[in-house]
């Protein structure tokens, strides 16, 4: 009778390769820092702002999941003459390209490289800033104060911002290092809660964390 432990050892063998290719696929075998650079990666796509397919379809706003703009203190300030939060941040972050660079990790802690082109925002808010000066000493401007007071006014002046980031007249390009710890269950997390060096980036070298709202409030 044929010996058919040859084949069993076989079939064993093939099925400790399925295993093993299931495994690399999910990524069991990454290292720390390529796990760590996926998690930065995954952050970054949550600022980019979904847009219509080239069939024209509608955009998969499910993809704009950031949980922080960086921008809570200066959307205070916005917020009180009725700008709404989700219409500035597409408009600031329509522009938004990056690209991952160099990981490292040991410890639990990793760094990842991170360059990030934008619109600037503050160049856009000074450009907006010079039009208005300009449209003020106007009668159109004149009856847009008798018509709607200084929101209207106001509202004026954020479509100018509008315009300027759309335009992307000022892209600004910064590299920064993003800082992650790695979780209990060994997922690695971005910690970039108040860091102005990383929203800053994101915003076209323009610090929506303090001074952006500093200036806005004064104004």
């Amino acid at each position: 009778m044929r010996d058919k432990r040859p084949l069993a050892v076989v079939a064993a063998v093939a099925a400790v390769v399925v295993v093993l290719a299931a495994a690399f696929a999910l990524g069991a075998f990454k290292s720390d820092a390529e796990r760590a650079r996926e998690s930065v990666e995954a952050l970054m796509e949550g600022y980019v702002v979904p847009h219509s397919d080239d069939g024209g379809g509608e955009p998969d706003d499910e993809a704009w999941r950031a949980a922080d703009f960086g921008d809570a203190a200066t959307m205070g300030v916005l917020s009180t003459y009725g700008v709404d939060a989700d219409a500035w941040r597409r408009h600031c972050l329509g522009n938004l390209t990056f690209e991952l660079g160099d990981a490292r990790a040991e410890d639990g802690v990793a760094t990842v490289s991170l360059t990030v082109t934008n619109a600037s925002l503050s160049a856009a808010v000074e450009a907006a800033g010079a039009d208005f000066e300009a449209f003020s000493a106007t009668q159109e401007a004149e009856d847009l104060y008798a018509q709607g007071g200084r929101p209207a006014l106001f509202a004026r002046l954020v479509d100018g911002v509008y315009e300027h980031l759309d335009a992307n007249e000022s892209p600004v390009t910064s590299t920064v290092e993003v800082t992650c710890r790695r979780e209990d269950d060994g997922s690695w997390a971005p910690e970039v809660a108040g860091d102005e060096a990383f929203f800053s980036a994101l915003y076209g070298g323009s610090n929506v964390v303090s001074g952006l709202a500093s200036a806005t409030s004064t104004e």
